[in-house]
C-alpha cells in the first residue's frame, strides 16, 4: 500500500474521526471484517465475517490513530482487551477510511498466511 497517501488520507479526514482504517476490496468478503461508509468515506458500520455481506469492502487491519485516541486508550478505554471487538464499535462515525488499491492479502488464517508465503 501506498503508504505516503495513507497519512496524507489521515491528515486530510473529516473532523470529528480519530482514526483512520485502511480498507481493501477483498473476493471473499464472507472471510473479513466488512465496513459501511458514508459518503465522507467514515465508517457506519461493521459486519464481521457474516454470510451474505452488504458489500466488499474489507477492514485491512491498519491503522493511523490520532493522539486524542491514544489517550483515550490509555484513560476511558483501559479496561479493554480486544481492539476489533470493543473499540472500533465504539467509534463508529469516527473513523475515516483510505482504500488501498494495491495488491492486499488478509492473512488472518492459516490457509491465506500459507498461500502467501509459498516459495
Amino acid at each position: 500500500a501506498d503508504l505516503r497517501q495513507f497519512v496524507d488520507a489521515h491528515q486530510a479526514r473529516p473532523a470529528g474521526c480519530l482514526m483512520t482504517m485502511m480498507v481493501f476490496r477483498s473476493e471473499n468478503p464472507s472471510s473479513c471484517g466488512i465496513v459501511e461508509l458514508d459518503e465522507r468515506g467514515v465508517v457506519i458500520d461493521f459486519h464481521e465475517k457474516v454470510t451474505s455481506p452488504p458489500g466488499n469492502l474489507a477492514n485491512g487491519a491498519v491503522y493511523i490513530l490520532a493522539p486524542e485516541l491514544l489517550d483515550a486508550l490509555g484513560t476511558e478505554m483501559k479496561h479493554m482487551t480486544d481492539f476489533s471487538t470493543e473499540v472500533l464499535p465504539r467509534l463508529t462515525g469516527r473513523i475515516h477510511t483510505y482504500e488501498t488499491r494495491e495488491v492486499f492479502c488478509d492473512i488472518g488464517t492459516p490457509e491465506t498466511y500459507a498461500m502467501v508465503n509459498v516459495n
